[in-house]
């Protein structure tokens, strides 16, 4: 029998509540994020009403920053289920671990999953209280568009479904702001149409590093994702100026300092998550580039 949990005695998993948190201090925050903030800091609960005040500000700010969020999740040094489930690389063992997976997340709603061939078709509900809210499907949609990417190396097409029969698609699905949108039924991660389709494969390839930075990226495995050869991507690498290695560490590189400037995470933390060896390692490249090792960029809010 289900028994309904009222919202006010629900709390939201440390690590959805500093995904959200870190996403909308990208985007300037308010009172609800300085609350959540305390809370995490004292390793305290962060109720599931407040965590649904800080959803609906990303909302407002759109598609691509609620994916910036969900990414969050994954940008502490790999461990536990999640990140063996991403290194195997198995969609399928993915879509069928998911709603188990998610329980230990959030104990509220969950999904129905359907993969087909190239597809994964996703619905919404409630499992100990009421419909999800709009701000929470979003969320859920672009964590499973981050976990995915990351499991694959492509990042699908997203195309999410209201329950008034409309449908937002495409690169950040809909308008900027997704504030005022209705109840949602589900969403649609389709890698049969990937996002890389109508890009170079500089670009794709620079994306599939950024997805999955701490993966140990080959040009052969690269190449295949990008559907081209690998002499083909190096020759286009060549004439863009640039080589793999040169592109990976780029990547890599651009993504640390994101961490750096926007986080709290500590630098081996950083390390670990964007595919350096150490610290040490991390702190090299990042002076070769920048002429300031991280530690003086983070100490001067850059």
């Amino acid at each position: 029998m289900q028994v309904r949990v009222p919202a006010h005695e629900r709390t939201v998993h440390p690590g959805l509540a500093r995904a959200a948190l870190l996403g909308v201090r990208r985007h300037g925050s308010g009172p609800a994020a300085g609350t959540a903030a305390r809370l995490l800091a004292a390793a305290e609960p962060v109720p599931e009403r407040l965590h649904h005040v800080l959803l609906a500000e990303l909302t407002g700010h759109g598609w691509p920053a609620l994916r910036g969020a969900a990414e969050h999740l994954l940008d502490r040094p790999r461990r536990g289920e999640i990140a063996d489930l991403i290194e195997r690389g198995s969609l399928p063992e993915l879509a069928a671990r998911l709603p188990e997976l998610q329980l230990g997340y959030h104990a509220g709603h969950t999904t129905d999953l359907s993969l087909e061939p190239g597809r994964l078709t996703v619905t919404h509900r409630a499992l100990l209280g009421g419909a999800p809210k709009p701000a929470e499907s979003l969320f859920t949609a672009a964590i499973h568009d981050v976990l995915v990417a990351a499991c694959t190396g492509r990042r699908p097409a997203v195309t999410v479904r209201f329950a008034d029969g409309s449908a937002l698609s495409g690169d950040a699905p809909g308008e900027r702001s997704l504030a005022g949108r209705g109840r949602v039924d589900g969403w649609t991660l389709d890698l049969a149409t990937t996002q890389e389709a109508a890009r170079s494969p500089v670009t794709a390839v620079r994306d599939l590093i950024a997805a999955d930075p701490a993966r140990r990226w080959r040009l052969e495995a690269a190449a295949g994702h990008a559907g081209c050869s690998p002499r083909t991507l190096q020759r286009t690498l060549a004439e863009q100026g640039t080589g793999f290695r040169e592109l990976l560490s780029a990547t890599r590189l651009g993504l640390a300092r994101g961490l750096v400037q926007r986080t709290d995470l500590g630098l081996a933390e950083i390390a670990a998550a964007c595919g350096f060896t150490d610290h040490a390692h991390l702190t090299r490249c990042f002076t070769a580039r920048h002429g300031r090792p991280p530690s003086a960029i983070r100490g001067n809010g850059e």
